[in-house]
């Protein structure tokens, strides 16, 4: 901030000045959003605790529809210890609920009448799949005349009623986020915790809320238990982290094993980090970093002022790399961005001094041709098109999504075993009908569930690209500008945030009937042991591709559509911002020319600027 004032006063530095400011405001301001995954009996609200080092997040007993608690700096209007409740809207309930009932088997078409299907309900009509679901619907049953009224509002309340709209399903399922504002030794350095809905929450088909976290975290926690084996929904998130861990300038991902402590010797504790490895590798997390830790010794520690127990934990060696990465890493970036625009006007400082120590004839040839080179470089601008560059997206996308589509299909036997297994039809040994039902549904589901993570995860692939060709462009511009104004430099391009488009999760599939379905399966011996499984895949594979391809064209022309309006736009404000550089420039190099600058006092700030530099 003081090296943006010292040259604030020169006409010719004014974005310069803007620039440093920026990176000064951001560097001062800075928050990081750490975010927390895993399924609900990993253990991450315990976890959070044990960073924390205070009991903030209530540790509930399995909810199935937990909202997104975060833990932020208290700041005007919150201060510590209240909590904001953003409540959900009418329609994202009610939409939540005929989801789910249609899961079991139930239509419903407006709250009233979904809320008699809800109370006909009994355990005894649910799988075991259909159980979270059922939990849910009947919390809203419970909680529909107390919340009813609050929809769509936002309450404050205090720290003491936090843990209910937490752990109490009968309020929790109707909350969409809540932000607690708490002052600890963590959250006054900026550090804001975000404990996400488990990967096994019902909620889980809000794809685009864990996406986002996932690409706008600055680090990613992923929690998981000692002795618990990884969930389909864990795999499926796992698989999604692999997909996109290389599209990140940096790896931001932590893998905790939780309840290490369990271990019965350091040999056992070795075979299971062994086995979390393998399967990370497995889902494309190369290198994982994996820490095993007891969360209840660290918070018992950390409250208690117990080190031995702290110690006991292995917390230590994580929150050592975490800092690290969280203070020191992400922290370099930013200040290298502002050493670089230091030295940008230490430079362009220097290129002053010397012009306007020319000789007069020198500088009045010198005069002529900056005028020559403005004009031309302003022509240059103006008349470049973006042909080429909207070209190269439109080739990226088509590209990326015609691969999304071949591994979409590669992994269809995977997720047609997994939907059409032995364990469904024991669970629905009554009725064979449902249980083919509920096997196709799951398998659609599935696989629009891996479609929508795979583009989703295209779209980061696809705005890495963007600021590449943005940045490529750039480059141009400046080396083009450099050919016409001697010592012209411009400012470092900084990446875009780009909008994701939204992605769809349904599949537009002709209906396939019960009696084709029943067609395969006589009885499960029969299905199983026989061929019957082996040849309703064939069928139903073949009737897959014609829905995968036509969901791959609709979300490669929406993706074309969204970003190539958002390049457009990014190259016409960089080339704006091009302009504005290439104006201050020659504006300098006119003032210096044209002896219309305190030499001393540009010595001094120069001299000055040069002390700033880390």
């Amino acid at each position: 901030m003081a090296a943006s004032s010292l040259i604030d006063g020169l006409p010719s530095m004014k974005l310069i000045a803007r620039s440093m400011r920026q990176k000064s405001e951001r560097l001062r301001e800075r928050t990081f959003t750490i975010a927390l995954f895993g399924a609900f009996s990993a253990g991450k609200s315990s976890f959070a605790n044990a960073l924390i080092g205070e009991r903030v997040l209530p540790v509930s007993p399995n909810p199935t529809t937990a909202a997104i608690n975060k833990i932020m700096p208290p700041q005007e209007g919150w201060e510590h210890g209240t909590a904001k409740v953003k409540m959900k809207k009418v329609d994202a309930i009610l939409q939540d609920v005929l989801y789910s009932l249609e899961l079991l088997g139930v239509q419903a078409g407006d709250m009233p009448s979904a809320l008699k299907r809800i109370s006909a309900l009994s355990p005894a009509d649910v799988t075991a799949k259909g159980k979270p679901h059922y939990s849910f619907l009947k919390a809203v049953e419970k909680g529909w005349s107390a919340a009813q009224n609050q929809l769509g509002t936002e309450l404050k309340i205090t720290k003491d009623d936090f843990p209910s709209y937490v752990a109490d399903e009968s309020k929790s399922c109707f909350v969409e986020f809540i932000e607690l504002y708490y002052s600890n030794a963590l959250t006054d350095q900026g550090i804001i915790f975000v404990d996400t809905p488990g990967a096994d929450s019902i909620n889980a088909r809000h794809t685009g809320v864990a996406f986002n976290y996932i690409k706008n975290a600055d680090a990613i926690l992923f929690v998981t238990y000692y002795n618990h084996a990884f969930s389909q929904a864990d795999r499926e998130f796992l698989l999604q982290l692999g997909r996109v861990k290389d599209s990140f300038e940096m790896d931001k991902m932590f893998f905790i094993v939780n309840a290490a402590d369990l271990a019965a010797s350091t040999e056992e504790l070795d075979g299971v980090i062994k086995h979390v490895e393998t399967n990370l590798i497995q889902h494309g997390i190369r290198n994982p970093r994996i820490y095993p830790i007891s969360s209840y010794l660290a918070a018992e520690g950390k409250i208690t002022g117990s080190d031995e127990l702290v110690a006991q934990s292995g917390i230590r060696p994580f929150e050592q790399d975490f800092v690290q990465f969280t203070f020191n890493e992400l922290s370099d970036v930013a200040i290298h961005a502002a050493n670089l625009e230091l030295k940008r006007a230490i430079t362009t400082m220097q290129q002053w001094l010397e012009r306007a120590q020319s000789g007069e004839e020198q500088r009045k040839r010198q005069l002529a041709e900056l005028e020559q080179a403005e004009h031309a470089g302003m022509e240059l601008l103006l008349n470049t098109r973006y042909e080429a560059e909207l070209k190269e997206l439109r080739k990226e996308i088509q590209e990326l999504l015609y691969y999304v589509k071949q591994r979409t299909m590669y992994r269809f036997g995977e997720l047609y075993n997994y939907a059409f297994n032995p364990s469904t039809f024991r669970d629905d040994i009554r009725d064979p009908k449902q249980a083919l039902q509920s096997a196709w549904s799951e398998l659609l589901r599935m696989i629009g569930y891996d479609l929508s993570q795979e583009v989703l995860a295209t779209t980061l692939r696809v705005e890495n690209q963007m600021n590449k060709i943005s940045g490529r462009r750039y480059k141009r511009w400046e080396e083009q500008l450099i050919e016409k104004l001697e010592g012209f430099e411009s400012g470092n391009y900084e990446a875009y945030d780009f909008v994701t488009p939204e992605v769809a999760t349904q599949l537009e599939v002709t209906e396939v009937s019960l009696k084709l379905l029943q067609s395969y399966f006589k009885n499960a011996k029969q299905f199983f042991e026989g061929d019957g499984k082996s040849k309703l895949r064939n069928e139903l594979e073949t009737r897959m591709n014609a829905p995968v391809a036509l969901f791959i064209d609709q979300q490669t022309l929406i993706l074309e559509q969204a970003y190539a309006d958002q390049l457009e736009n990014g190259l016409m404000k960089l080339k704006e911002q091009m302009q504005q550089q290439l104006n201050e420039h020659v504006e300098g190099a006119r003032n210096a020319l044209e002896m219309k600058i305190d030499l001393n006092e540009l010595i001094s700030k120069q001299h000055q600027l040069k002390g700033f530099i880390g």
